[in-house]
């Protein structure tokens, strides 16, 4: 499976305070961000939707699945609290370490031409500037 491949490729392992509650392990709340990440969710909703329903990849995360799962509040603590930048470097260690396992194949590449409407007086169609349809402006 997919993500068994990933968690297993990542070693880290992350500090836990000595004092106060468990909680719930990071690295089972980053593993839980990474599913986020593939999965293409925005939101943390969708996250929670698909772990519940989804047991098996919750477990692969770390999480105890007998135990309920985290809840919004805890994700958007963890969220709010983890370094963007440690998890933008999590994640180019992964690619590297999924290329080098051949699950990532970077025999091609993607991009994305599409315009971006600015919205200026060429393109507003509120706007009366006199040569807005000249053949000029294309």
């Amino acid at each position: 499976m997919f993500y068994d491949k990933l968690f297993s490729s990542l070693d880290f392992t992350l500090p836990r305070a000595a004092t106060g509650r468990r909680g719930f392990p990071k690295e089972a709340m980053v593993c839980a961000f990474i599913v986020m990440k593939c999965e293409g969710f925005t939101q943390i909703t969708d996250l929670m939707d698909y772990l519940d329903n989804n047991r098996l990849i919750a477990h692969y995360c770390g999480f105890n699945i007998m135990e309920p799962l985290p809840s919004y509040w805890t994700y958007d603590r963890c969220l709010r609290q983890l370094n963007s930048g440690a998890l933008k470097s999590i994640m180019a260690n992964l690619v590297r370490k999924l290329y080098e396992l051949g699950v990532v194949d970077a025999s091609f590449v993607g991009l994305d031409s599409t315009p971006v409407m600015a919205n200026t007086k060429q393109n507003n169609p509120k706007s009366f500037a006199k040569s807005k349809f000249s053949k000029e402006n294309e």
